[in-house]
């Protein structure tokens, strides 16, 4: 698996809602593009540690509750033409954890330069199942499944 990019997946769900927190990567069109925030784990760094680095990257703020981890980890390969220039990796294997945001949408922000994403919506499961790219759907059906989030 060293052809697989180690990364987290966080599944951020708005408090008291059953609402995920899906965003849209920057440059893509409105009806596609949409994710989850993730990113690369370094080596020897802690998940939880990492994952907040993440959201601080991503979306301004790592005003979350770790919920649930994944159980197991899951990966796929990226898709033709989406080989990332700098690096020998063909795909991700990722460890997905869900949270629970405890602050305010005003905190959500892309401030930080250069911004991966430019919008983010809450929406139910099944439909952020609906907005992800192909070659993820079944790694997001797979993990949504494990944290107790959809049945599949």
């Amino acid at each position: 698996m060293d052809k697989f990019r180690p990364n987290v997946c966080i599944v951020v769900r708005k408090t008291g809602s059953n609402l995920l927190l899906v965003c849209h990567r920057k440059g893509f069109p409105h009806n596609g593009g949409w994710q989850f925030p993730q990113g690369g784990i370094h080596k020897g760094k802690e998940l939880v540690g990492e994952m907040k680095r993440e959201l601080r990257e991503e979306i301004g703020t790592d005003n979350v509750l770790v919920v649930k981890i994944s159980p197991r980890t899951y990966s796929y390969t990226f898709a033709a033409g989406m080989k990332r220039k700098n690096d020998n990796f063909v795909g991700q294997i990722q460890n997905w954890i869900l949270t629970e945001f405890s602050g305010s949408d005003t905190q959500i922000n892309f401030n930080r330069q250069p911004a991966e994403f430019d919008a983010f919506e809450w929406v139910e499961a099944k439909e952020a199942i609906e907005r992800i790219v192909d070659f993820k759907k079944q790694v997001y059906s797979l993990a949504l499944n494990d944290l107790d989030l959809i049945d599949i």
